[in-house]
């Protein structure tokens, strides 16, 4: 019996043990712990605190056992600033309640406390533990969410663009009011029943394309599209947009910016008409100017041919005729045959001239008109030949017609004629006696070149930017003497011109000129 009470005593002083070897590790273990601890009994007063709480409020165990929890409530004041409730409640159990608290330095604080009952083995309470946190940071931190909330919340709605979010299916998720008013929307219309590529792009591939820009480079900037109101009515808008996506990287959502820049466009587009207008207006003017220089060279050309080569055959017209007139009777056959044919030569030059003048002075006032049809070279090229065999004999020079019998073109017949009339006279007039003037052709898809090609004395290199030119005067003097005006070649140029083709020379003096100009084919 008595070993029995023995071991009785024995298990009951290890059970004590045990128990104050548990109390001591739970101190411990409270002590450790960041959250401020304190325990109460039902009356409030200090029971324990850990070390946390001890160092919150800034007193040791020994000085707040005992004390009730009111130690911790500031004394009342009327300037004391209540950061979060007028009134202070220390008798609330379960749940979370803020007030200002005190430190032993008299610092104040805004705590969060929260309480609960411990109770016994029946279930009644025994005492009150509260966790007590310091909220001043938490509450400035929150109070900086909610302004920079509030701020962007006030961006979001005043803002004049569109601010919208949608997921990648092309739905709407929100929209600011400007969106609303931009898309056409009624306040309280469900976003989500809006199909975005269907209903708002006008080309619903641009919603493919900004959707592929947008997922691969994660952000677009001032994309341009069209979107449709839901009115109808088409309007352009600049798109700026980012992708949104979840901790696992996958994209949940778009977050853009529409501009509408359909006034700006229109303006855009009517400043670029404008200033499409003003560039015609300016060519016109162009134009214009440059004919002004071309009528004031042809003037002047004009009045320099009637002055200068005019004047010269005249001169010797009038001095021949006068040797004729005063000393006929003196004058034996052989010089009146001489005078006679000085005479008739200056008349044939001034002949040429003046049809040359009138030639032109009608291309100037566009009373020539262009009249083509499909007529064989070879054959107009042998009546020029035939008009100017003459010319060619008095030098002994042989002209040979070398143009293909299939170089049909298709030009003004009276203008080509011409053309070739001034470039053999001028090939007879500048070859030597017993020269060679050979006209020959080049077949082309869609031309006939002609050549016109002699061996006489050629023309200068520096001289031959002055051919074809009117504002430039000159001429030169052929192998007997000939005189000309330069007329000739301009009215070939223009002539050629007039019939689609081209005109251009190549020489080298002493071995003489080739003449080429281009028609199309028939």
């Amino acid at each position: 019996m008595k070993e029995k009470i023995g071991t009785n005593n024995s298990e009951s002083n290890l059970t004590v043990l045990n128990k104050a070897v548990d109390l001591k590790f739970l101190l411990r273990t409270l002590d450790q712990i960041n959250t401020c601890i304190c325990i109460t009994d039902l009356s409030n007063n200090i029971l324990y605190a850990n070390k946390s709480f001890c160092d919150l409020y800034q007193h040791n165990l020994e000085e707040m056992s005992g004390k009730n929890i009111k130690l911790f409530t500031p004394p009342p004041s009327k300037n004391m600033p209540i950061l979060i409730n007028e009134e202070v409640h220390y008798m609330k159990v379960k749940g979370k309640e803020q007030n200002i608290n005190t430190k032993k330095d008299e610092a104040q604080f805004n705590g969060e406390i929260e309480a609960s009952y411990i109770k016994d083995e029946q279930g009644k309470p025994i005492a009150i533990v509260r966790e007590s946190e310091n909220i001043f940071k938490k509450i400035k931190e929150e109070k900086h969410v909610k302004q920079d909330y509030d701020k962007y919340r006030n961006l979001f709605t005043e803002l004049k663009d569109a601010i919208y979010e949608s997921t990648p299916q092309g739905k709407l998720i929100e929209l600011n009011p400007s969106g609303y008013e931009l898309l056409g929307i009624e306040p309280g219309y469900p976003l989500d029943q809006i199909d975005i590529a269907e209903e708002l792009y006008v080309h619903k591939e641009d919603r493919d394309r900004f959707k592929q820009k947008l997922e691969r480079d994660g952000y677009v900037k001032n994309y341009e599209i069209d979107i449709r109101k839901k009115n109808g009515e088409i309007i352009t808008v600049l798109e700026t947009a980012m992708v949104v996506r979840n901790e696992k990287g996958k994209i949940t959502s778009y977050r853009g910016i529409l501009r509408d820049i359909t006034e700006a466009k229109k303006s855009e587009k009517q400043l670029k008409d404008l200033v499409n207008k003003l560039a015609v207006v300016n060519e016109q003017l162009q134009e214009s100017e440059n004919e002004l220089k071309n009528l004031n060279a042809s003037k002047d050309r004009f009045f320099s041919i009637i002055a200068h080569d005019l004047r010269s055959p005249f001169s010797s017209i009038l001095s021949f005729s006068e040797f004729l007139v005063e000393d006929i009777n003196e004058l034996t056959k052989e010089e009146l045959i001489s005078f006679a044919g000085k005479i008739n030569e200056a008349a044939k030059n001034v002949f040429v001239l003046l049809e040359n003048l009138l030639q032109w002075s009608r291309i100037q006032s566009g009373k020539i008109q262009y009249e083509p049809i499909n007529f064989n070279m070879f054959h107009k090229t042998n009546e020029v030949i035939y008009l100017l065999q003459n010319n060619a004999d008095n030098k002994d020079i042989t002209i040979e017609n070398e143009i293909t019998n299939d170089s049909i073109v298709f030009a003004d017949e009276d203008m080509v004629f011409s053309v070739l009339q001034n470039l053999i006279s001028n090939a007879i007039k500048f070859t030597k006696p017993g020269g060679v003037i050979k006209i020959n052709s080049i077949v082309k898809e869609k031309t006939v070149e002609f050549s016109v090609r002699d061996n006489g004395v050629g023309i200068k290199e520096e001289d031959i930017h002055k051919l074809f030119r009117l504002d430039i005067n000159h001429s030169t003097y052929g192998t007997k003497e000939e005189k000309g005006s330069g007329l000739g070649l301009i009215l070939c140029k223009e002539m050629i011109e007039k019939n689609k083709g081209k005109i251009w020379v190549k020489s080298k003096v002493n071995a003489g000129t080739t003449f080429t100009f281009s028609l199309p084919r028939s």
